[in-house]
């Protein structure tokens, strides 16, 4: 070993000693050298200096010097030395660290085409097949892809949020409820840790951000949260304070009309021994997407995504494959409310350089291939945490200035907004259709004609709000249920093409008393026939439940009818229409001595007849207690 030290410092002695006309300056250098073998870098730093003094362009010491400072990332002064160099010796191609320091520097400052100069020369020079011969190339193929890029730049005007939400030194990762009338966020001063906070919008104007709550931030460091559509469940990182299985672990937490659950770890299916943290929740509350470092992923920091299973169980997270996960790192996550289109940072796919934001889109097999969200979204430095608002308008980003970490928004360019689903909204308030006091309540919103379940969400038991995310488009059911009260069906369309606003529904509902009677709106029947349809299956099965509970009252099925036709025909058709739907419920195990089927025809009209709004409203089917 020593003898490869001796014959390396003779071999670049007798190269330098042509360069160097001052031996007192080669003495330096060659102390510098002992310094530098040892590992001193100070004192190396200091004997370089001093040969500079003497020889001003001794080119071998701004290598040294910019070796040094580079590994202690003083990056100015690194910079300047290798500059100096190049400057020095333009014709020698040899200094590998100083064309690719300066290449990735160029590349960070968006200067691309310089860059892919520097960085051409360096992997001349280095060994092809090695990690370093790997990450160099990337490099230039990131700066031809942002040389392509920069020739459509997106049209992009970022304003600060306002003040009263960057209240503290740094603030980061806001997330939104669907219509976007509360932000969660984590903020801290320096030196001090991590909390969770809240604003609502109120008026258009966001309020004194508050805690989130005692339960949630502690002494120690809560952050990265996401919250569901309604704002009723959110799932945080915690990574010391709490019991955990790695060095940050996920924790979810509830809110009911006491408040805020006590947050519980999200178990082994979610967690793992090491590093989980940056998730986000699709807007039901039903699925996450996290990055993680664990083993067995495609690189270093890949997504996961898990499931909330029928035992409201959370199953085994599973990575998210090679789509999205490189052998680089992938990182904050952002599932939009469609819960089809993530957005998410990477440092593999093809980009500008450094982290750069991606979006794919979930198709019925896969995930699409990223896209580049393009500049200026994206540019040489680092760029993570983006949030799109439900409706794809705006986007929502942070940004550190200095020690300061803000938070920044923009509306989302017109290029950007077709490569997604914007999504709606529903919400409104559930209430005592009486007394008009606030209810809790179960809701489910159904897809008519498939039967599927949509979305599952509760009416806050306190002010009777519900809020959830509406599906862009088609034929819905809403299905809201109280133990004490008759169940209420909606129905409703919502079309793509009609690029319709969010969507508000009160909903009264009626205790279950005799004589009460109620529609139900979503039993279907083609004209002028009394077969059920099959849209009116889920309609009949919560009828069939609702009968079942309350086995001390009869009932009675009624059809109506509108004015077209005769009085006759219209009396036997409703009478047809009743028995139908009474026939269906006795093969559903009910009692024929408790269900009766009652026709009324054209008898009692809810609405007048003179048009087709008010007819339809006629053409119906009761429910009543007697």
């Amino acid at each position: 070993m020593k003898l490869k030290i001796t014959l390396f410092l003779l071999i670049l002695v007798c190269a330098l000693s042509s360069n160097a006309q001052d031996k007192k300056a080669l003495s330096y250098f060659e102390k510098g050298e002992e310094a530098y073998l040892k590992r001193d870098n100070t004192t190396a730093r200091e004997f370089y200096l001093k040969a500079l003094e003497r020889y001003p362009d001794y080119t071998a010491v701004y290598y040294k010097l910019g070796q040094i400072a580079y590994a202690s990332r003083d990056l100015g002064n690194a910079k300047m030395y290798f500059e100096k160099l190049l400057v020095l010796e333009p014709e020698n191609k040899g200094y590998v660290l100083a064309y690719t320091f300066l290449g990735t520097e160029a590349l960070k400052a968006n200067q691309y085409k310089k860059a892919k100069e520097y960085l051409n020369v360096a992997l001349e020079k280095t060994r092809e097949g090695t990690p370093a011969y790997k990450q160099i190339e990337k490099q230039i193929l990131n700066c031809t892809y942002a040389l392509e890029i920069l020739e459509k730049p997106l049209v992009i005007e970022a304003s600060l949020m306002p003040e009263v939400l960057n209240f503290k030194d740094m603030q980061y990762f806001p997330v939104f409820t669907a219509d976007g009338s509360a932000i969660y966020y984590t903020a801290r001063t320096i030196g001090a840790d991590e909390n969770i906070y809240i604003s609502n919008k109120e008026n258009g104007v966001w309020s004194t951000p508050k805690g989130i709550s005692e339960v949630i931030n502690t002494d120690f460091n809560e952050g990265t949260c996401t919250i569901s559509a309604d704002g009723k469940t959110m799932v945080f990182t915690s990574c010391d304070g709490r019991e955990s299985l790695g060095s940050c672990d996920l924790f979810i937490t509830r809110l009911d009309e006491n408040g805020w659950s006590t947050p519980q770890n999200m178990g082994p299916n979610v967690n793992s021994p090491f590093w989980d943290s940056q998730a986000s929740l699709s807007s039901d509350g039903k699925m996450i997407v996290f990055s993680s470092d664990r083993y067995g992923g495609q690189g270093k920091k890949d997504l996961y995504v898990s499931t909330l299973g029928e035992m409201n169980e959370w199953n085994l997270a599973r990575n998210l494959g090679k789509v999205i996960n490189t052998s680089k790192d992938e990182i904050s996550p952002f599932l939009h409310a469609n819960g089809k289109s993530l957005f998410f940072a990477s440092e593999g796919h093809s980009g500008l350089g450094g982290f750069d934001l991606f979006l794919s889109n979930k198709t019925e097999k896969t995930m699409t291939e990223p896209l580049n969200l393009g500049y200026p979204i994206n540019d040489g430095s680092d760029q993570f945490a983006l949030v799109i608002s439900a409706d794809g308008k705006q986007a929502f980003y942070t940004k550190q200035e200095g020690e300061k970490v803000n938070m920044y928004q923009f509306d989302l360019p017109k290029e950007l907004k077709e490569k997604f689903d914007p999504t709606f909204y529903l919400k409104g308030h559930v209430f005592d259709a009486e007394s008009n006091v606030a209810l809790g309540a179960s809701i489910k919103l159904i897809n008519l004609n498939t039967k599927e379940v949509v979305s599952e969400f509760a009416a806050d038991a306190k002010t009777g709000e519900y809020l959830a995310v509406l599906p862009f488009s088609g034929n819905f059911g809403l299905y809201v249920e109280h133990p004490s009260y008759f169940f209420k069906s909606l129905a409703f369309s919502f079309k793509s093409e009609a690029k319709k606003d969010n969507k508000e529904l009160e909903i009264g509902l009626d205790k279950i008393d005799k004589e009460k009677i109620e529609v139900l709106s979503n039993i279907y029947f083609d004209e002028a026939k009394w077969d059920l349809k099959p849209e009116s299956l889920v309609e009949l099965s919560k009828l069939s439940e609702l009968i079942w509970r309350n086995p001390k009252l009869k009932v009675e099925i009624s059809g109506h009818t509108d004015d077209v036709g005769t009085a006759e025909s219209n009396q036997a058709l409703s009478q047809k229409r009743a028995q139908s739907v009474v026939d269906y419920l006795i093969k559903e195990g009910l009692s024929k001595d408790n269900v009766t089927a009652k026709g009324y025809g054209e008898t009692k009209p809810r609405e007048s007849n003179n048009d087709e709004a008010g007819r339809s409203q006629n053409r119906r089917i009761e429910l009543r207690f007697y």
